[in-house]
């Protein structure tokens, strides 16, 4: 079966997650992925479990490395090289897609701005995701996610009670969402040029994504010159769309945003059909009225029970929730299993590993994993020598630090 991307050329030069994880879905589906890295030390993501310490099990499987960049091959170049750049300029000249996270300062810097690396492949397809765009007093300031995605577009701000801080980014949250903006945003270019014949510039960054991720709220602030609402948990106005302590100290939550529909169901769920027509929350209104009591009045409830029991429970009434599941949960959960949500990886010294599939399911040409992610500077030599380079021009930029 023919893979959906095969035949396509990516260079990819982006440190750390988002840019990588978007050159490894287009190497699920067959694409040809040359990940460019620094000579000696290279992509910090080698080495990402060691400083993600807090939000990471670190183990011998560099697990981070591997769900970021597998699928590709490894070249190490030095881009403040005239000759690393000529590097990057005749694979570039060869692709369909140059993907990277250089901000502008660094396109100028290196000779890789759109403008320079197209002018050798007018078809290419220019894909930059920076933190903060490539325009404004802030177009070259350094912007991982956990500042220019979750600070600074509002989005910590509003998933926290106000009584209590902001809750702390999770690693590659706002990297794995921007990615996949990415990722859309080269696909339609993609199909645009099958068109047209022309490349073009594709541009994303983590705090434009997350300014979109909180559209709901921020449309409301370009019209209504207010801020956002921000719900509490103690006073939600629609207390069936809210979560709830169990007896054992979990949690479940209940999401019928359609509240009257369900409401009398939920009622017997409980065991309290008498809530049905209480005129204190018979209706939407009654019940947004007197929201903070009710609140209290099914926490009380769910207290009464455990997690499991209320499973059981509600997973025998026609109701909208779920339980509130850890990471490792999932990872057992027989709904994301049979959604082939996970895969398999062979690693030579560690056997088979599980790891994530990508997420975007094609009927007729299904994404897979095609390998292991590589070793620092793997494939250096066969990938320059394919671009006309000598052996001994290769050993000679090895020793001059041009190459790794």
């Amino acid at each position: 079966m023919t893979k959906a991307l095969e035949g396509i050329k990516v260079v990819e030069i982006g440190a750390a997650v988002a840019v990588p994880i978007a050159g490894m879905l287009m190497g699920s589906w067959g694409a040809e992925v040359v990940h460019v890295e620094s000579p000696g030390r290279g992509d910090m993501q080698r080495y990402a479990g060691h400083s993600l310490s807090a939000w990471t099990q670190y183990i011998e499987i560099n697990y981070l490395w591997e769900h970021a960049d597998r699928n590709k091959k490894s070249i190490c170049v030095n881009l403040a090289s005239p000759e690393g750049q000529e590097i990057i300029h005749r694979l570039c000249a060869e692709a369909d897609v140059f993907l990277n996270n250089l901000r502008p300062y660094e396109m100028g810097k290196f000779n890789l701005s759109y403008e320079a690396v197209s002018k050798r492949n007018p078809k290419l397809i220019y894909a930059n995701l920076t933190g903060y765009g490539l325009k404004g007093p802030e177009k070259n300031a350094g912007g991982y996610d956990s500042v220019a995605f979750w600070a600074r577009s509002g989005v910590m701000e509003m998933m926290h009670d106000s009584d209590t801080a902001p809750n702390i980014s999770r690693a590659a949250y706002g990297d794995s969402i921007s990615s996949l903006g990415l990722l859309a945003g080269v696909m339609t270019a993609l199909f645009a040029r099958e068109r047209t014949g022309i490349g073009q510039q594709v541009e994303v960054s983590l705090y434009n994504t997350a300014v979109w991720v909180l559209g709901f709220d921020i449309t409301g602030c370009l019209v209504t010159g207010k801020d956002a609402m921000r719900p509490q948990r103690k006073t939600m106005s629609n207390p069936i769309r809210n979560h709830y302590p169990t007896k054992d100290n979990r949690w479940i939550m209940l999401g019928m945003t359609n509240a009257q529909t369900y409401w009398p169901e939920f009622c017997r769920a409980i065991k309290r059909p008498e809530l049905e027509k209480d005129p204190k929350y018979a209706d939407f209104d009654a019940r947004q009225e007197n929201a903070a009591e009710l609140v209290r009045l099914i926490e009380d409830i769910f207290l009464t029970k455990t997690y499991a029991e209320w499973m059981e429970i509600l997973g025998k009434h026609k109701l909208v929730w779920s339980p509130v599941c850890t990471p490792l949960e999932v990872t057992r959960d027989e709904q994301a299993i049979a959604n082939e949500f996970f895969g398999e990886l062979e690693l030579p010294v560690h056997g088979r590993i599980k790891v994530l599939n990508n997420p975007i399911k094609l009927s007729e040409t299904p994404a897979g994993t095609q390998c292991r992610a590589p070793e620092l500077g793997e494939h250096t030599n066969e990938l320059l020598a394919k671009l006309g380079y000598d052996p001994g021009d290769i050993q000679r930029m090895k020793e001059a630090g041009i190459i790794g």
